[in-house]
């Protein structure tokens, strides 16, 4: 059942100006998804304004538009169905705040510069009944979209947050009302926006003040555990991390690229927990620390969690290893990157045998570190044991030159894809990766048509 069931209960939580009483079905913000009791917001976008989509809306079966205020006259026919409002961005927002109101399970918060996804991803399978996220969900639009998405049977809902600017979890976190906040990890990501460290630091916690009293705060064991816990005295703080000062910790690991196996030992267990995954990589390790972090505070099953994660798979294009040019081995991580992500699968790429080629585009939205980070990146890449660096885009040319003479940069795709063909060998291993705007996962489609 849906939390928003009819549309005179929509039109008496936002004050609308709206007669009908028809039931809900979903909500959308794209009138060619819309069916029939669909309601329907018409969000300014940078292209166009989607309150034109009003009558489509409409014609396509929805029982209500929520649009902005315009000179165009209603139809006739239409008008008690069409809705005029100052801003649909801020009554689709409040609709998803009346939602999370009327939610009476329990909600969990995630953020954090890495991780947070693949977090997401393990609690939404460990968990019966649960709830999350759809897909990258997880900013102003998208989250609200997901908690109207939200009904009675999941028990459980899991809210990814995304950051680019200052108060973009205390939004989100503001709709959602965690009574689990999770911080995954601070880290370089969205400096453009956030402009320093502390930046990031600052916007991720701002999930903390919005953690339900009496919740839970989960946070990695690191130099900023003493300023959250100090955020809050009334919640309970987890932290997770690699060594046993953390609540909850890893031993006995051990790594392949067929994935990982580990114990979990906490002071708040009785016995340690065995885990086993085809998730690979440390940075997987501490995700799922932080979610089983999560699953000790909810009280859910153990067992659930430890069987989920022995089937859970690298979601597409995030570490997913497959044979590829000469009978070498890639790993596709090509979905985005920042600093923090790249120097982790680089991490991954020099603990297998075989040489190693790391081919990176431009990490994106780094604001004035971009030139520094890439150099930093291409001397992280030399230390740490690549054989081969190859870079395409403007910035990734400035870690190309520090990495050295086994460092080739290029222009455009194909000539990347040439050189490859040419240089590649049995066993090899490929580190494929960039920032998302890079689209790095091209370089795949071109080999397959040269091949």
């Amino acid at each position: 059942m849906k939390l928003i069931k009819n549309t005179k209960d929509l039109a008496k939580f936002l004050q609308l100006d709206c007669k009908t009483d028809l039931p809900i079905k979903d909500f959308q913000i794209d009138s060619r998804k819309v069916t029939k009791n669909s309601v329907f917001f018409g969000l300014n976008g940078s292209n166009v304004d989607g309150s034109i989509y009003a009558e489509d809306a409409i014609k396509n079966g929805a029982s209500l538009a929520i649009v902005s205020f315009s000179k165009t006259p209603l139809p006739k026919d239409q008008s008690h169905n069409i809705v005029r409002v100052p801003s649909p961005e801020k009554s689709l927002i409040q609709a998803a705040k009346i939602a999370m109101e009327a939610y009476q399970g329990c909600v969990i918060g995630i953020t954090g510069s890495n991780g947070k996804t693949t977090t997401k991803n393990i609690l939404n399978h460990s968990i019966k009944n649960s709830f999350a996220t759809f897909q990258n969900y997880n900013n102003e639009i998208g989250l609200p979209l997901c908690a109207l998405s939200l009904d009675t049977k999941s028990k459980i809902a899991i809210f990814e947050m995304g950051a680019a600017k200052s108060g973009d979890i205390k939004l989100l976190s503001g709709v959602a009302k965690p009574h689990i906040g999770i911080i995954t990890h601070i880290g370089h990501s969205h400096l453009e926006g956030l402009n320093s460290l502390k930046g990031v630091l600052d916007v991720k916690s701002e999930l903390i003040s919005n953690i339900q009293k009496h919740g839970v705060g989960i946070v990695p064991e690191c130099t900023h555990t003493s300023h959250w816990k100090s955020m809050r005295n009334d919640i309970t703080f987890y932290t997770f991390g690699k060594t046993s000062s953390a609540s909850f910790f890893p031993t006995q690991i051990k790594m392949s690229s067929k994935g990982l196996s580990f114990f979990i030992e906490s002071i708040h267990l009785q016995k340690k927990v065995k885990i086993t995954t085809k998730l690979i990589g440390i940075h997987n390790i501490l995700n799922i620390l932080a979610s089983f972090a999560a699953i000790h505070a909810s009280k859910c099953s153990v067992q659930d969690f430890c069987l989920a994660l022995k089937n859970i798979q690298n979601g597409s294009q995030r570490m997913n290893i497959q044979p590829w040019i000469n009978q070498s081995s890639l790993i596709n991580d090509s979905y985005n990157a920042n600093p923090d992500s790249m120097k982790a699968a680089i991490d991954f790429l020099c603990q297998l045998q075989g040489r190693k080629v790391a081919v990176l585009g431009d990490m994106r939205e780094l604001g004035r570190f971009r030139k520094k980070l890439h150099i930093e990146l291409g001397e992280y890449a030399k230390i740490h044991g690549i054989d081969l660096l190859i870079g395409y885009g403007d910035l990734m040319r400035h870690a190309v030159n520090r990495f050295g003479k086994k460092g080739f940069f290029f222009k455009n795709k194909c000539d990347l894809v040439n050189f490859l063909g040419h240089h590649l060998e049995k066993k090899d291993n490929i580190l494929l990766k960039g920032s998302r705007s890079m689209r790095m996962e091209e370089i795949l489609t071109l080999w397959k048509k040269d091949d």
